[in-house]
């Protein structure tokens, strides 16, 4: 695993430092580094990029991350994407296998300004936080961890982000969360268990996707838009949703930095049932009295990184990302 803390002064800027990063054999080792597939060179980097990943050395992970102008004057944001596959003789937006939803997943960021951002990376997925002021924005690329057996999974693929293209970086509706908290600003969930999983565009306002074993893609919802947790919705993520049954996430009254706990965000689907995987690399935060985004914290001998979601400071609204 590789990471990378530093600061930006542009969203150009930005995109072209991720891309040197991640493609640094330094960083991840001889062979090791994402292969830049669009451009042709990290000096050549200026909206867009698709990279590939070589995971355990025999996968192919393409991610794609692409500059669009936001919904509000002067809002930059970086869209993003996964690939099944790389075509150069198409698109961006038309490569294979990629999300076919009209809203995509997004760090809603501003032109011009000052940024400090981390990543944590290895050869199968991307974390990305970037500070704004006092608002964390954040992106999960690449592979999770998925509860099959090997080949009944074939490319367990998630792309999240802290927003929706068309969202406003100064929102604070339950649309604009983490991917480790998906909301939607305008889906009202599907309502009782047994609903009929039939899609609708507007579930597709949120901030998570997975690709499904079928090569399909599916939104993670916690939040309907009134802010109320989804109980049965098709796809969903614990512990930041523990309903329909509640399930303990603090074990102690007392909060104090000595005891801290940290839980795997684990995605689990009603239609059909099941738990499908882990996201990598991310924790969810109980008990962090004394805690704040940036702090960092040592559990087993290895150093995580604190972050909060967006701009929330609740007690539950804090992860934290593997980082040496």
């Amino acid at each position: 695993m590789a990471t990378h803390n530093a600061t930006a002064n542009s969203v150009p800027e930005l995109l072209q430092s991720i891309a040197a990063f991640l493609t640094s054999e330094a960083e991840f080792g001889t062979g090791n580094g994402w292969q830049l597939m669009r451009p042709a060179a990290v000096e050549q980097v200026s909206d867009e990029v698709i990279l590939k990943g070589v995971g355990d050395g025999q996968d192919a992970i393409y991610i794609g991350l692409k500059i669009k102008q936001g919904a509000a004057s002067g809002q930059q944001d970086i869209v993003l994407n996964g690939f099944a596959g790389y075509d150069p003789g198409l698109t961006w937006e038309e490569q294979p296998g990629g999300i076919n939803h009209a809203k995509l997943p997004t760090l809603a960021l501003v032109a011009g300004i000052y940024m400090t951002y981390w990543i944590s990376a290895n050869t199968s997925r991307v974390i990305i936080i970037v500070e704004m002021s006092s608002q964390f924005e954040c992106a999960y690329l690449g592979l999770m961890k998925p509860v099959a057996v090997e080949r009944q999974y074939p490319y367990p693929m998630v792309i999240g982000g802290s927003y929706i293209e068309g969202g406003i970086w100064t929102n604070n509706g339950p649309g604009h969360s983490a991917f480790t908290n998906p909301g939607s600003d305008s889906y009202a969930g599907l309502g009782n268990f047994g609903a009929a999983p039939v899609d609708h565009a507007e579930e597709n306002t949120t901030s998570l996707r997975v690709r499904r074993p079928d090569g399909s893609w599916r939104s993670g919802l916690n939040r309907n838009k009134d802010n109320t947790a989804m109980k049965f919705e098709k796809l969903c993520i614990w512990p930041t949703n523990v309903e329909p049954v509640r399930t303990l996430t603090v074990y102690d009254n007392s909060l104090t930095i000595e005891n801290v706990i940290m839980y795997p965000f684990l995605l689990y689907e009603s239609h059909p049932v099941g738990l499908i995987g882990q996201l990598d690399g991310v924790y969810w935060i109980g008990n962090r009295e004394d805690l704040a985004a940036k702090d960092s914290i040592i559990y087993n001998d290895k150093v995580y990184k604190v972050f909060c979601n967006v701009f929330r400071r609740d007690n539950d609204q804090y992860f934290a990302i593997e980082w040496a």
